[in-house]
Formats: structure tokens, sequence, C-alpha cells
């Protein structure tokens, strides 16, 4: 095996893992890598929104019913969450915050969540002790050069222009022309049948509108329709995506240098819900501690 495929065992390797791939990649300093953790290997389905991930016993739905699932479930959120939420957000920029707000707090959608922060991500792809028994992963992105390749593809060039006459068909909508990521948000099936999901995803670039999305240092891709796409740019050569494998054995051990090193659940959550969560973690690891049964 080779040494950048073995599994690291202490948050020091984990570290020096992140610092090679940055310079694997000669990525300037000034340059935020991307980070995203998960629990264990998902097989076929890693790198994968909630919304393209099947249940257990479920088969995936056809795109085009999760594409109208979502839409609905957007909107129900849209019209609920103004009244629950306390962040002041624009008008002009509901669509879009909404839709993260509707992510952050567990809705199913087509967004995929990463970090430029590297011990966050670590930190989720080992928050969950069910998992104790798997190796843990966090997958690293050059998102720059992601970027650059997505807005190359013709599909992105056909969007933009489809995006245009859109605009020109509905000038009552009073669409930017230059706004054509707004494709990528949950729609009607009216809208839908005139302006199609991209079939690739799209790297995202926004403000941090919320303590917790400011706290978990987060970014977001949005899928368009094709559910496998990043899983498929993750198997090239040449990928913008590596991973680094975290050994079972040493899960527990990582998550209390991570500790040692102030990122916890109450920080990444900074909110009581957080706290409580990090207590509850505290207990766990003290109930099955051997010093405590002594």
């Amino acid at each position: 095996m080779d040494e950048a495929e073995k599994p690291v065992n202490s948050l020091g390797e984990f570290v020096d893992r992140v610092s090679r791939l940055r310079q694997l990649w000669g990525l300037a300093k000034h340059k935020e890598l991307w980070f995203r953790g998960e629990s264990m290997d998902y097989g076929e389905t890693i790198l994968r929104p909630e919304l393209y991930r099947p249940a257990s016993d479920v088969s995936l739905k056809p795109i085009w019913k999760l594409l109208k699932i979502e839409n609905d479930l957007y909107d129900e959120f849209r019209r609920n969450a103004v009244e629950r939420s306390n962040e002041k957000t624009p008008e002009e920029d509901w669509d879009w915050d909404s839709y993260f707000l509707m992510q952050h707090h567990d809705g199913p959608t087509r967004l995929l969540d990463w970090s430029d922060g590297a011990l966050m991500a670590l930190h989720f792809a080992l928050r969950n002790k069910k998992d104790d028994a798997h190796d843990a992963r966090v997958y690293v992105l050059e998102s720059y050069r992601l970027s650059e390749h997505l807005k190359s593809l013709p599909d992105i060039k056909l969007l933009e222009q489809d995006w245009k006459n859109y605009g020109a068909k509905h000038p009552s909508y009073d669409l930017d022309d230059d706004a054509w990521e707004d494709a990528y948000l949950p729609a009607d099936e009216e809208t839908l049948a005139e302006m199609n999901v991209p079939r690739p995803p799209l790297v995202l670039d926004f403000p941090l509108i919320t303590r917790r999305i400011a706290a978990q240092r987060s970014r977001f891709i949005v899928f368009g329709t094709e559910a496998n796409w990043l899983f498929e740019e993750f198997q090239k050569p040449d990928s913008t995506i590596k991973v680094i494998v975290i050994a079972a054995g040493s899960r527990s051990k990582i998550r209390q240098e991570l500790r040692d090193c102030g990122v916890t659940e109450s920080v990444i959550y900074p909110d009581l819900d957080g706290l409580g969560r990090e207590m509850k973690q505290l207990w766990d690891d003290r109930r099955a501690a051997a010093e405590e049964n002594s």
C-alpha cells in the first residue's frame, strides 16, 4: 500500500497528510482546501447529498421525482422558516439563503456540505460513535481547479444561454442574465419544463449567513441531475478529490486530540443544542472509560 493510502492513527499524521496534498496540488498558501468528513465508506454512494442517497431498503427514486419532492419540501420550509429564523437575510437573497438554512437544519437537498477547516471535517467524520468499528474518511477537494473545470463544460455554456433565453421569454420575472446559477435552485414542474436543472454540479461561493455556518467554515457544492458526478470525479487518476482514511482503532484517540485542540461539538454548533450534545459525548466517553469504573 502506498504511504499516502495508509490509514492515519493520530491528529499529527492527519495534519501532515493534508500538508502533503497541498504540496501535491501546488496550491498557493492563501487558497483554501475544502474538506468533507464521512463516518465510513459508503461505497458507490460516497460524496452524494442527502437527496441522492437512498435508504438502505429503498432504491433511489427517479431524478425527476426527487426534484419534485425537493421543491415541495423547499416551499414548505421557506413558508415556515422566516418566522422561526433569527437571522436577518436580504430579501433578494432569500431563495439561496433559505436553501442553505434548510440544508444546515437537516432538510434533504442537493447541497453537499464541505468545510475549509480540516479539523472541522475530521470532527464530523469521528463524532458518530456507532461507527467506531469502521474506518472514517475525510475527503479533500481542490475546489479552484474543480470550479474551473465545471465552468468550462459544454453543459454550463448551454445553461448560460438557456438562462438568458428563459429571462427574455419572461421579462416580468426581471431575471439577471448573469445569475444563471439560480437554475440550480429547486423549482416547480412548470419551470423545470422550460429550464432544466444541469447535469454536473456547481461549486458555490456565498456569505456565511448564520453563526452555525460561520462556525463550521461551511462551503457547498450544489448537485445537478447526476447523482454520481463527484464519485466519478474521485475515481479519476488526476482527480481534484483525494481521501484521508482514519483508522477505526484510532477514532477515540483522535477525538480526544481534537478536544484538546478545542474542536468540540459546542464550537461547531454554537448553541445550547451543541453544548448539550458535547456533554452527551463526554458522558459516553466517561461511561466507557476503564478509569471511571475502578
